[in-house]
């Protein structure tokens, strides 16, 4: 018998949990660590944005998306990956969310984050119907020895039992650790990421449509990089999702 968990559950009969947004408390049966009512408000990405990173666009009178609109920094760049899937942005309540996985621990978290990317899911399942395989993006051991799991992976996984997709996640590899991307500005995280990664066997890859798999895209330094070195690897494309997306 697991001690601790029965003397969780006893306290929490008791004692409910309060939501970590707006510390109301939480509705019986919720193992997300936020209230129904603030999954409720996450904030969805919505059109003008650029057809290729997802980048939010500022057009006054403009509502719906332009599938040819592409944002002045592609266009300048040409990144390796073709699209860039995004369901929300990071504010409020996914912003919580992804702090509570990667910096709390708290795996339960998935529940609510797994409920919204279904909802974006089912209003753009044809567009994942070209894809061969997914990968997450990869933590270096030493990180992942620390946070215990990569974040990245999990929400890969339900990417790849959603749409019934090969999921690979020892074939890449983050060879050299890194700095957090975090403080760093956007020339710093590219040369911060730059070498940092590797395929093992490039077979796999050929030919290949990957869905490269992060938490959240702020200046797409990290899977840029990676899609370089699975173009160089043989991909056929990549695509990426993240979770969400840094204005």
């Amino acid at each position: 018998m697991d001690i601790k968990r029965v003397a969780g559950a006893f306290v929490s009969l008791f004692f409910p949990a309060e939501c970590r947004i707006c510390a109301q408390f939480l509705e019986p049966l919720n193992r997300t660590f936020i209230c129904e009512d603030c999954w409720n408000k996450v904030k969805w990405l919505r059109p003008p944005y650029c057809s290729k990173c997802s980048k939010p666009l500022s057009l006054p009178g403009i509502s719906q998306g332009l599938p040819s609109l592409v944002c002045l920094e592609c266009q300048k760049n040409h990144p390796h990956f073709k699209k860039v899937f995004v369901p929300t942005l990071y504010e409020g309540v996914i912003r919580e969310a992804i702090h509570l996985l990667k910096y709390e621990g708290k795996v339960g978290v998935l529940r609510g984050i797994k409920r919204v990317m279904e909802i974006y899911f089912t209003h753009n399942h044809l567009l994942f119907s070209r894809l061969d395989l997914v990968v997450p993006v990869p933590l270096h051991r030493r990180r992942l020895r620390e946070r215990g799991f990569n974040q990245a992976e999990l929400l890969a996984r339900i990417i790849a039992r959603y749409f019934n997709l090969k999921l690979v996640k020892d074939n890449l590899k983050r060879i050299r650790s890194t700095r957090s991307q975090t403080e760093l500005n956007k020339e710093e995280r590219r040369k911060n990421v730059k070498g940092a990664f590797k395929v093992k066997d490039k077979i796999p890859f050929r030919d290949k449509a990957v869905l490269l798999v992060d938490d959240v895209y702020t200046t797409g330094a990290t899977v840029g990089e990676i899609a370089k070195v699975l173009k160089r690897a043989g991909a056929k494309e990549i695509y990426v999702f993240t979770l969400a997306r840094a204005c």
